[in-house]
């Protein structure tokens, strides 16, 4: 009998090592998901059409929408749209009045929150069928989409 007590608390000590690397790993698991859900996470929208309606007839505008899923705000400093010959400003080209065109540039986005954008797009070239928006943050992220006009 007593090698059989050996034995069975030699399992009981695995057991419970086992049950520590799992609760271990666990906790290692966890610790990345929140860390990754801390910072910024932001993710970029936009619609280009020749038909946004407005109070003094169609317009060409791009709709730009930023939205931040991570808990810690974020500087947006810039948005640029480009087509194959034009350049376009996003700060100095909203389109209608600031609370309906999205706010003046540099802003900040919150955690868990969205921005809108509005951008007068008639300087660019009425045959171009796609733009690229291409907007810079705050913590060095740049984001870039190719939008195909609708």
């Amino acid at each position: 009998m007593p090698g059989m007590t050996s034995l069975i608390l030699s399992i009981a000590s695995l057991v419970v090592a086992v049950a520590a690397v799992m609760i271990s790993l666990s906790q290692t698991r966890l610790a990345k998901r929140e860390s990754q859900r801390a910072r910024p996470n932001v993710a970029l929208h936009a619609v280009f059409t020749d038909h946004l309606a407005r109070p003094e007839g169609r317009a060409r505008a791009v709709c730009v929408s930023l939205s931040n899923t991570g808990r810690e705000d974020t500087e947006v400093a810039s948005i640029w749209i480009y087509s194959e010959r034009t350049m376009l400003n996003g700060n100095h080209a909203r389109l209608g009045a600031d609370d309906e065109a999205g706010p003046a540039l540099p802003c900040r986005i919150g955690g868990h929150s969205q921005l809108y954008w509005t951008i007068d797009a008639s300087p660019i070239e009425a045959e171009a069928s796609k733009v690229t928006v291409v907007i810079k943050l705050g913590h060095g992220e740049t984001l870039s989409k190719e939008v195909p006009k609708m």
